[in-house]
């Protein structure tokens, strides 16, 4: 899901642009004699459902939001009407309004506003193969990821409802051949189980890219252009490696990118042009690629981001489409669901919030017939539920993803490697309840009892987590992710989200704090 750091952690960049001229003859001459053509191309990503205005993670508030995002495309589409629309993935999970129509409502919009292909993102397979294919189908954009293998068969190849994916697309745009390669970021298992996926299995995204640019190419591509959900970062990791990609990648003249929720209006990476619309359409991209008409050559790129504020109106179409199920939405995430008696503090390992979160896990999967002996969670950066009516929307700021709980079984000596496995990442207040486990410097227990009693090193424990750390938390618990897949483990997907299950304990328990 995330990588190195949280999603609610990354700040946007300040915008900019760069232009790239080629090296034929006098630009000046091409402008004169009448054989520039210009073909711009428009891109969103990392969108996450959200349609309204919203607010960047910094605090900057009344921004981005796909209506604003429509307003300034329909803008430049007048003036510029050459042009390609491209979403670079993350389309639909991130908002009540587009979890309650199961994505289909940003689907639709996108169809709308006649986007020719979107990439899939991480978080698109968030809900399920079942929910992913139905959005898929219901697309008239391509689907574009060439880095994806199911049941042995290679994308472009798929049957079925994946029969849409295809790893690239040729248009032809003011007579010229763009090829525009799909390819989704390869941390995929890092974050998501194999049911999620629905058999899909993440490949090489270089090696995809390779086979995709000299296909492209030799069809005439007279411009590539690479949409990947995988954006900047300070350097290169486990699920953005774009330094890697692009490292001497020839044929590569545009690289688009998403998933690191970043605004980097305009970099270079080796000799490809790069840029990244930041998240939630607080920006919106453009990149202009001008042609040499007689030498058919291309001549200049330019990249650059714009800020969707108060200068772009909603869009009365989007907005039109979007309000019976935004209004719909809005009533249901208005409801109470219980009373805080007082503030419930979090921030910290075994902090009341974190234990409200556990007790809550814990008795719904009880309910539901599945009892456990404990639970690994932590409480995704929330910092307190303060006194006064809890209502689902609150419950959507304290759990924002959709993860499953699943169980596994452990033994206590495992217990004692998970948890000092956790503690090396500073940042993660998880926490092992209601066990009580003191490690010291060494790592060693000096305590470790279950209800006052010690804990068994050999006994296996039946213990719950978010499907999310079972698949090792963006790679902050490989041993946690190798211990639950274990056959002994007898690890299980239950069918309880964790949200669901927070809002089921306060419905029964009326008042919490």
């Amino acid at each position: 899901m995330n990588t190195t750091i949280t999603r609610r952690s990354f700040l946007a960049g300040s915008a900019a642009s760069l232009t790239l001229t080629g090296s034929f003859s006098p630009w000046s001459e091409a402008a004169e004699q009448g054989r520039a053509k210009t073909v711009s191309i428009f891109h969103t990503t990392d969108l996450h459902g959200h349609i309204r205005p919203t607010e960047t993670y910094d605090g900057l508030a009344g921004v981005g939001g796909l209506a604003r995002c429509a307003s300034c495309i329909r803008q430049w589409r007048k003036t510029s009407p050459d042009s390609l629309t491209v979403d670079i993935g993350d389309l639909y999970q991130g908002t009540p309004v587009s979890h309650s129509t199961n994505g289909r409502l940003m689907v639709d919009l996108l169809n709308r506003l006649a986007y020719d292909s979107w990439t899939l993102g991480n978080h698109d397979f968030d809900w399920g193969p079942e929910l992913l294919e139905a959005n898929m189908a219901a697309s008239t954009a391509a689907v574009l990821t060439g880095n994806l293998t199911r049941s042995g068969q290679a994308s472009g190849s798929f049957s079925g409802a994946w029969e849409k994916v295809r790893p690239w697309a040729m248009h032809e745009v003011g007579g010229f051949k763009i090829a525009i390669i799909g390819l989704v970021t390869p941390g995929l298992p890092y974050w998501l189980t194999p049911e999620t996926l629905g058999g899909a299995e993440v490949t090489d995204p270089a090696a995809a890219l390779a086979a995709s640019v000299k296909e492209a190419r030799g069809e005439g591509a007279e411009a590539v252009v690479v949409t990947g959900h995988m954006g900047w970062r300070f350097q290169d990791d486990y699920a953005n490696p774009v330094r890697e990609l692009l490292q001497e990648r020839e044929g590569v003249d545009i690289y688009l990118a998403g998933h690191s929720h970043q605004n980097q209006p305009a970099w270079m990476q080796g000799d490809v042009l790069c840029s990244q619309a930041s998240y939630y359409g607080i920006h919106c991209g453009r990149v202009d690629l001008t042609f040499d008409t007689a030498s058919r050559k291309l001549v200049e790129r330019r990249v650059f981001t714009v800020l969707m504020d108060d200068r772009f109106e909603a869009d009365p179409l989007v907005m039109q489409v979007a309000e019976p199920a935004m209004a719909a939405s809005d009533a249901e995430q208005a409801r109470t669901v219980c009373r805080v008696a007082a503030a419930v503090k979090g921030g910290k390992r075994g902090s009341p919030l974190i234990s409200l979160l556990c007790q809550a896990f814990a008795q719904v999967l009880a309910k539901q017939k599945t009892p456990v002996d404990g639970i690994f969670h932590g409480s995704f950066g929330t910092k307190e539920i303060p006194a006064g009516e809890l209502t689902v929307a609150d419950c959507w700021k304290i759990i924002p993803y959709e993860n499953l709980l699943v169980t596994a079984e452990l033994t206590g000596r495992q217990l004692v490697e998970v948890v000092r496995e956790d503690k090396k990442d500073r940042s993660s207040d998880r926490t092992l309840w209601p066990f009580e486990l003191t490690l010291d410097r060494g790592g060693t227990p000096t305590r470790f009892t279950l209800a006052g009693a010690p804990a068994d090193p050999d006994r296996r424990y039946t213990i719950a987590f978010n499907s999310y750390d079972g698949q090792s938390g963006g790679r902050r618990l490989m041993t946690f992710r190798e211990l639950v897949a274990s056959p002994e483990a007898k690890r299980s997907t239950t069918s309880i989200g964790t949200r669901e299950a927070l809002i089921d304990y306060c419905l029964d328990a009326g008042s919490i704090g």
